[in-house]
């Protein structure tokens, strides 16, 4: 009878130490006899942590090189996602919008983020250059030609010595390349 207890107990063991390390069904049944059950717990393969998410932004890129002196369209331009880590050293273009219209300082690879101190107003009023001139003044408007002092982009205000009477006149780049002569 004995021994019939001994199979019960090593084939309830063998039942439950199952996922257990290998061990003999012998060395089991001396351990339920001794009153101890020393059955390790599976051990669970190793876990990866996930890896951590780096986040990312979408922002404007040369889609070609773009040479000094090129108007930048929004075709040039593409979409590139980078880390985070490349917003925070800042200095570069986040928005298409602050590309678009503005003219390259020194060339830009294509592919490589837009940096900001590559970029200028495009000039549409250039020293030496006659350009035209407009005042307005309620009903009176005049209108001639001038030679700018100084070049200048929509919205500067440059000087420009008059043709006419050759005095020297200031007056605001309109963004037709146009300068308007304010009365004082």
């Amino acid at each position: 009878m004995q021994a019939g207890i001994a199979a019960g107990i090593s084939t309830m063991l063998c039942a439950v130490a199952a996922p257990a390390t290998a061990q003999s069904i012998s060395s089991l049944a001396q351990q339920a006899a001794a009153g101890r059950e020393e059955v390790e717990p599976p051990r669970a393969a190793p876990v990866r942590p996930p890896a951590e998410a780096v986040p990312m932004a979408r922002i404007p890129v040369a889609a070609v090189t773009l040479y000094p002196g090129d108007v930048i369209s929004a075709g040039m331009l593409a979409q590139r996602e980078v880390s985070d880590a490349v917003l925070d050293r800042g200095g570069i273009a986040l928005q298409s919008s602050a590309v678009v219209g503005k003219s390259a300082r020194r060339v830009i690879a294509a592919g490589q983020p837009v940096p900001l101190n590559a970029l200028v107003d495009v000039t549409l009023v250039t020293k030496g250059v006659a350009t035209r001139i407009q005042l307005k003044d309620g009903g009176l408007a005049i209108s001639g030609y001038g030679m700018p002092l100084d070049s200048g982009a929509a919205g500067a205000i440059i000087r420009l010595k008059n043709m006419d009477s050759g005095q020297i006149i200031v007056g605001e780049v309109a963004g037709d390349g146009t300068v308007w002569v304010k009365t004082r």
